[in-house]
């Protein structure tokens, strides 16, 4: 919280904000200054000139910027308003649900189905649409409370899975944007 506020308040970046460690705010695309082999955003290499003046550390190669940028996992895009997972995320998701349902004897233990329902509440960040299908999935571990307690996949868990793997390679993600365009006058200023 001190590193931003003396970011904010005496070294005049505007728009610096800090979520748990992870520093982050907005440049405009052209405003890049060469720092340490690479052009960056001026503010941004305005950030790390301090945190070099007053020895923090920090990794290199995690200062990113640009206009699509992973975050925990999730590709967001500032200008179109969206967060998505990629190809190949989206690949993972469906291949880690036909691993559960073709798990021998179609009976896989408590911990798998908290693993699964884990996995697919992170994928849900983009995909809010997909939460019916955990629904049968919880109902079927409810009450249950030992790790390796056995579980039978029922045909309401098995649609509701193969729905939403069926649907994942399809999706958009999720827009934070109702509208792409608008006018200056539109605009609440």
């Amino acid at each position: 919280g001190l590193l931003c506020w003396v970011g904010i308040h005496r070294l005049n970046i505007p728009d610096l904000h800090v979520y748990m460690d992870d520093f982050f705010g907005w440049e405009f695309a052209k405003n890049l200054v060469f720092y340490r082999g690479l052009l960056r955003p001026a503010r941004q290499v305005q950030l790390l000139i301090f945190w070099d003046f007053i020895s923090c550390p920090y990794d290199d190669p995690k200062q990113l910027h640009g206009r699509v940028l992973k975050i925990i996992g999730f590709w967001v895009d500032a200008n179109q308003g969206s967060i998505s997972l990629d190809q190949a995320s989206i690949d993972h998701v469906v291949s880690n649900i036909s691993l559960f349902l073709a798990t021998p004897g179609r009976a896989p233990i408590l911990l798998k189905w908290q693993r699964i329902a884990g996995y697919l509440n992170w994928v849900l960040n983009v995909f809010p649409w997909g939460c019916p299908a955990l629904s049968e999935l919880y109902r079927k571990m409810a009450g249950k409370s030992f790790r390796f307690t056995k579980i039978f996949i029922n045909a309401a868990v098995r649609d509701d899975l193969t729905w939403l793997s069926s649907t994942l390679p399809d999706a958009i993600g999720v827009r934070f944007v109702d509208s792409m365009h608008w006018l200056d006058s539109q605009a609440d200023m």
